[in-house]
Parts: structure tokens; sequence; C-alpha cells
């Protein structure tokens, strides 16, 4: 994904298998339910991650730009929602005088999946800042690079 492929046929073939990876994990994660609330924003958050990533593969393909757009949205209203969920939960917890929670275990791994970016920060707006991008997400460069080609809605 980061443009330093051998050539360019084994860039395609990288690039057609990470959207499909994407495609498959977001599909898997739009249905997930369960009691753990914090479990369930995390793996919206992570969601969010990953139509963001597919939107900016998708963007970058150039064929597929109406695509990553829809990716896009959809990614901001359920990033929406999980914000609108999450602070009134919060508020709730602060009215109770309930204790924070833990964060889970391996929240400071370093790994964008171990739950970097939770509830409390992932939101279309921070995934329009490129420090949120390059210090957050732990992506390589060449995907943040497609990202925000994305977000600036460039070639």
């Amino acid at each position: 994904l980061d443009g330093s492929s051998s050539s360019d046929k084994e860039g395609k073939t990288k690039l057609a298998n990470a959207k499909q990876i994407l495609d498959d994990a977001i599909k898997s994660d739009v249905n997930v339910g369960g009691r753990d609330v914090q479990l369930l924003q995390r793996v919206v958050a992570k969601e969010g991650e990953a139509r963001l990533a597919l939107a900016g593969i998708l963007w970058d393909d150039g064929s597929s730009k109406g695509a990553a757009e829809s990716q896009y949205g959809t990614a901001c209203a359920r990033l929406d929602e999980l914000n609108s969920d999450y602070n009134a939960r919060e508020e709730e917890r602060v009215k109770a005088g309930r204790k924070v929670e833990a964060k889970p275990k391996g929240a400071s791994l370093g790994f964008s999946m171990e739950d970097i970016v939770g509830a409390e920060e992932a939101s279309c707006s921070r995934f329009k800042n490129d420090k949120f991008i390059e210090e957050k997400l732990v992506w390589n460069k060449g995907l943040q690079t497609k990202v925000k080609k994305f977000l600036t809605l460039s070639r």
C-alpha cells in the first residue's frame, strides 16, 4: 500500500487484496451485537478506521470515487452516532458518580487495531487532521497519503 512494490502489477494486486480484506471486515462488523457497550463502541470506531482506509484506497484507484465517498459518508454517520452515544453515556456516568472504566488491555500497544483510537476520539473531524492520521492511526505512509488525498479530494 505504500507504493514501494517491485512492480506495478504487484502493487495493484496488493491494493485489490486490501480492498477485499477491508470490505469483508466492514461487512462482518456492521451487525455485531452484544451487551458489552465498550466493546461495541471500539468495534464501531475500528469500522470507521477501516472505512476511511478503504475510501483512501478507492479514491486513489481513480475509477471508484463514488464508492470512496459512500464509504466515508457511512463512516461519518456511524461515528456521529458513536460519539453521540458515548457522550450521553459519559454524561450519565458523571451524573451517577461512577468511576471511569479502565482502558482495555492492549490500549497502548502502538497498533491501530489495539484501541489507540477509541469511542472518545474517533470522528470524521479528527480524521481530517493530518497530525491525527500520522500519529494516532499507525498506518504506513502510503495509506496515510491515499487517505489525505481523499480527504482533500485531490489526486
